[in-house]
């Protein structure tokens, strides 16, 4: 599992020790990955009001084979709401051995 967000790489750091997390995180702060999938947040966002990040992205979930073959694309409709884990976890088991 690999996440990418435009937090700092010190708050990333961070939420990892205090949640536990395992998953790679990665930093984005320039959106470059956000823009090469597409996924910049066109409208208002929520983003802290003394960060100068100019916007978000669109919470996305991929679901992608070993040779990079996007399986799934699941973009989520309201920029404030994620996925639900259970609709993830259905798609894994559909997609993986």
């Amino acid at each position: 599992m690999l996440t990418v967000s435009t937090d700092h790489p010190e708050e990333i750091r961070e939420g990892r020790r205090v949640h536990g997390l395992q998953a790679v995180m990665l930093s984005d702060r320039t959106l470059e990955v956000t823009d090469a999938f597409g996924l910049r947040n066109q409208g208002d966002h929520s983003g802290m009001p003394d960060d100068p990040i100019e916007a978000l992205p669109v919470p996305t979930s991929l679901l992608v084979d070993a040779d990079g073959k996007v399986l799934r694309m699941d973009v989520a409709e309201n920029y404030q709401r994620r996925t639900k884990p259970e609709v993830v976890l259905a798609a894994l088991e559909k997609h993986l051995d």
